[in-house]
């Protein structure tokens, strides 16, 4: 949990198992985030109705950390402003395509089950880098492969390239520069039309 009083400034970081969420666990500040490890990836919601996923523990984890409630007559897991825990609910996974597919199964039940959260602007995605460049006692991250190929192009020699393949080959310091320091990190904020485009994915 984080421990600011003002909910709407805390952030929840959602990432699969526990390759990760030990040092996320480390490179959070506390005082406003939050990390929720999920063990594997969750069912797909598509074709599933409510009854289904609430025999779903990871779900279930979900909806009980994000302060939800699950409504029996609609079928559908609604949210009160008050309740709610987090004013960004992050979807933290692989910049791969297992990764990819952690990301689309998540905005897939969010956008069937409780899509005034993407409306409102609470879900969102993080996009950890795949490169730290090192020259010298400097350090700094690229987001992906174009973005080496531009540097290299004006870049003197005397500097590493460390190739991240996943959030687990990342430390705690790496972590809280490159992916949860609020001034450095890249979020996309998901909008309907992206889950949208992700339900379809289970369709093509």
């Amino acid at each position: 949990d984080c421990y600011s009083k003002n909910r709407s400034k805390c952030e929840i970081y959602i990432t699969e198992g526990d390759s990760a969420s030990g040092n996320l666990k480390t490179a959070r500040n506390n005082e406003f985030q939050a990390v929720l490890p999920v063990r594997g990836k969750i069912i797909n919601t598509q074709k599933a109705g409510l009854d289904k996923i609430q025999k779903n523990a990871e779900i279930m984890t979900m909806i009980d950390a994000f302060g939800l409630t699950i409504d029996p007559k609609t079928m559908k897991i609604t949210y009160n402003k008050k309740d709610l825990r987090y004013g960004k609910i992050i979807i933290m996974a692989d910049a791969d395509v297992d990764g990819s597919h952690i990301r689309i199964l998540f905005f897939t039940f969010i956008w069937k089950f409780c899509p005034e959260l993407i409306q409102k602007g609470y879900i969102y995605a993080a996009a950890p880098p795949l490169y730290r460049i090192i020259q010298g006692k400097k350090s700094f991250y690229l987001k992906d492969d174009a973005a080496l190929e531009e540097f290299r192009k004006t870049a003197k020699s005397g500097y590493e390239v460390r190739r991240f393949k996943g959030l687990g080959e990342q430390n705690a310091e790496e972590l809280a520069e490159s992916t949860m320091e609020p001034g450095n990190r890249i979020l996309k904020q998901i909008t309907m039309e992206d889950a949208l485009a992700a339900t379809t994915t289970f369709n093509s």
